[in-house]
């Protein structure tokens, strides 16, 4: 390297050009540094502090070709090759970088600032045991250095050592109690351990102190939104996408917000928009083409957003080879999506799920090869070793269906492993722990991450008991995880994954042509396909204590606003013009744009038949179970409806003793009601077609003593329906069967 006066020209560029460069001008300290290395090309150090620059304006492919020109005039120096291995990750070379960064620490051993450099390039490899020597050698070389810290808390959270986690995130705060990075992630540990107020707390203060800390803004959106803090969550996620326009997870999160709450409209624009702007997201394209909304306008809105879905799925299909994705964990991530609402239009779906099936299968494959590769049953075991993934083993309607699965599954026949995504744990949670071999709770993690922990542990099958209800977890089911999958009726319609074997429902359920209706082999169960638990813990209290009407017939319609399909409009207006005291108890959403929706619906074909939906239909608010049984028993009669039928809510009405009127539909999900029925032999509430649906509700509804007689013979009949044993012990002869390729 040439020397020059310190006084020369040369070195007062290079002076200003650090002055600069402190001030936050990097286009003109790098201006100032080109003019130094134009007057003396062997500076070493100008060329150095140019890349510097480069690399903080993100200038890559200069930043590269300057740190070049450094060594070529001063040699491999330490500094020099941190610049060229921090670049060399930017642009996606990861092995060059790591191979770079170790070489500098292998020439100053001990540097805080190449181990840091060096332990990100292998944690964003998965490299997790090097990644930590690296961090804790960075923290015992610079005890003071605070994204070392912060770097080491992040290995020992993806290693499941979240106390060691928050101890490395509190050090790096007692150094700078402002450190946005370390509040971030603490938030991360917190609300991953249901703690969401001291999550939240950690999370505000980073986007205090880093007010472009995207992710720091969408925990907080999240943690609003599941708190159902809508107004807070719309503007945390607001923030998030003011801090960053251009960042598809926030823009993603906004516009999900928005369909959440009813806003069909409105969500689909901005996917729309999304994918136009960023064409290679697949994460976008699903949205932009597959979204559905959960209350529909008309029969006429359905038909018309159904055909839509229809182009959407074959649109979807011919941009399939435009999708960059870049690694298993962005891979998984991107393609998390769930065709949920599209069950509620009261069609057979086995070849719009087969389609996007198919297309999954097309865009993952490649990506994670590893994930879709034939697996054997692992010979000499004892025990058929089975597993459970799900996101709702907690106390809920899958809960409630599926814990016996698990609770009352033979041990010495079964190995069982549970694999739980969800963070909220309640005591149907507890109790599947207590009874499972191993119990795996994963909030939180990377799809990818939890694939491999699935395939590691050489399953013989795998039951996923409601596929499509979770968009992470149906995103899994496209995996071959196991030699056997299986898909529960929690979601009762075909999954469409070339990956999942079998289809597990109840045969009194299905109808006749049920094979049809699925991609996968049917396994039918008897009964209802499971130990369902008695639910007789009814909260006491008059009608008047539950909002409800003294002196009229209620007529129960139970079922979530999203699935009451335009066709049960006629039904339920029907009844109640033909029992001018009748009234119908609904249930309202949790968020009030789609009731509003769906009352605006209804009250057309109310106003038909010159009735008044505010006089004639009272929505409850969302209540808790023991109140819901408490509103169960003091209704009359409850109508079923049509297309789907109810599962769990018909359950709760048999237990009051409730009479509940049906009629069965051509798939699964529509005939639930019929089969509880004829197991509790009252074949009678099970009608042939519209009119006798209507006839036989309201026939009960109006005459007490028929009321009372059917309410006594199925109370004394539920011993036929809850707590058997028999579908458990039918599920164990299938999963053996299945197990051993039969």
């Amino acid at each position: 390297m040439s020397r020059v006066p310190s006084d020369s020209p040369v070195e007062r560029r290079i002076a200003e050009g650090r002055a600069l460069h402190r001030g936050g001008d990097l286009a003109g300290a790098i201006a100032a540094y080109a003019s130094a290395v134009a007057a003396d090309a062997g500076r070493a150090d100008a060329w150095h502090l140019r890349s510097v620059a480069e690399h903080q304006a993100g200038r890559l492919d200069d930043a590269l070709a300057s740190v070049g020109r450094a060594i070529a005039a001063g040699g491999e120096q330490p500094a020099f090759l941190l610049v060229r291995g921090e670049v060399l990750h930017d642009r996606g070379d990861v092995a060059g970088s790591e191979a770079t960064l170790a070489r500098a620490v292998a020439l100053r051993p001990g540097w805080a600032a190449a181990l840091v450099a060096l332990g990100r390039v292998r944690l964003d490899q998965g490299k997790l045991r090097d990644a930590l020597a690296d961090f804790q050698g960075a923290v015992e070389a610079d005890p003071r250095h605070v994204r070392a810290w912060n770097n080491l808390g992040i290995v020992f959270q993806n290693l499941e050592r979240l106390d060691e986690a928050v101890r490395a995130f509190d050090q790096a705060l007692a150094i700078d109690p402002r450190y946005a990075l370390a509040h971030f992630n603490l938030a991360r540990i917190h609300k991953l351990r249901g703690a969401a107020d001291r999550a939240l707390e950690h999370a505000q203060v980073a986007v205090r102190e880093d007010p472009g800390l995207v992710e720091a803004w969408l925990v907080i959106g999240e943690i609003h939104d599941g708190k159902r803090e809508m107004p807070n969550a719309f503007a945390a996620y607001s923030a998030a996408v003011q801090a960053n326009p251009a960042s598809i997870p926030a823009r993603m999160a906004l516009a999900g917000a928005a369909a959440k709450v009813g806003g069909f409209d409105d969500a689909r624009k901005e996917y729309r928009l999304l994918t136009a702007q960023f064409p290679s997201s697949l994460r976008a394209a699903l949205a932009a083409n597959l979204l559905l909304p959960q209350v529909y306008e008309s029969a006429v809105q359905l038909e018309r957003i159904r055909e839509e879905y229809d182009r959407g799925v074959a649109r979807l299909a011919r941009q399939a080879p435009g999708f960059r994705i870049a690694g298993p964990d962005k891979a998984l991530a991107e393609a998390t999506w769930s065709n949920f609402y599209l069950a509620y239009q009261g069609r057979n779906d086995v070849e719009l799920q087969r389609r996007y099936g198919e297309l999954l299968h097309g865009v993952l494959a490649p990506a994670v090869p590893e994930l879709f590769a034939p697996r054997a049953r692992k010979p000499g075991r004892a025990r058929i070793r089975v597993g459970f993934l799900s996101h709702f083993f907690f106390n809920c309607t899958a809960g409630r269906y599926f814990s016996s699965w698990i609770t009352h599954l033979d041990r010495e026949r079964f190995e069982t492993f549970v694999y739980y995504t969800n963070d909220w744990v309640a005591d149907d949670t507890r109790a599947i722990a207590a009874a499972a071999g191993t119990f795996k709770h994963r909030p939180g993690r990377s799809l990818h991450a939890l694939a491999q922990e699935v395939a590691h542990d050489e399953l013989d099958i795998l039951v996923h008991p409601e596929l499509g209800m979770h968009t992470g977890n149906f995103t899994l089911g496209a995996l071959r995880l196991a030699p056997v999958q299986c898909a529960g009726w929690g979601h009762p319609s075909t999954t469409g994954h070339p990956e999942i074997d079998w289809f597990i429902s109840c045969e009194a359920m299905e109808p006749p042509d049920a094979a049809s209706h699925y991609t996968e082999r049917l396994a039918l169960l008897p009964g209802l396909g499971t130990r369902y638990p008695m639910q007789d813990a009814a909260a006491e209290g008059t009608r008047a204590d539950f909002g409800l009407p003294e002196d009229r017939t209620l007529y129960l319609v139970p079922q979530s606003l999203f699935k009451i399909h335009p066709d049960n409009d006629a039904l339920i207006a029907e009844v109640l013009a033909r029992d001018p005291r009748g009234i119908a108890v609904m249930f309202a959403s949790q968020h009030d744009r789609i009731t509003s929706a769906f009352a605006a619906r209804l009250s057309e074909a109310l106003r038909a038949r010159g009735l008044d939906l505010r006089e004639r239909v009272v929505f409850s608010r969302p209540v808790e179970h023991a109140t819901y049984l408490g509103i169960n028993r003091h209704c009359d009669v409850m109508l079923d409806t049509v297309h789907w039928s109810g599962g769990n809510t018909s359950l709760d009405a048999l237990a009051m003793g409730v009479p509940v009127v049906t009629r069965p539909g051509g798939l699964m999900r529509g005939r639930q009601s019929q089969a509880m029925l004829r197991i509790l032999d009252v074949p009678e509430l099970v009608a042939d077609d519209f009119e006798g649906h209507v006839e036989a509700t309201v026939a009960i509804g109006r005459d007490p003593d028929r009321r009372h007689a059917l309410s006594e013979r199925i109370l004394a009949a539920r011993g036929d329906l809850f707590g058997r044993d028999e579908p458990v012990r039918a599920l164990e002869e299938f999963l053996a069967r299945a197990a051993g390729g039969g």
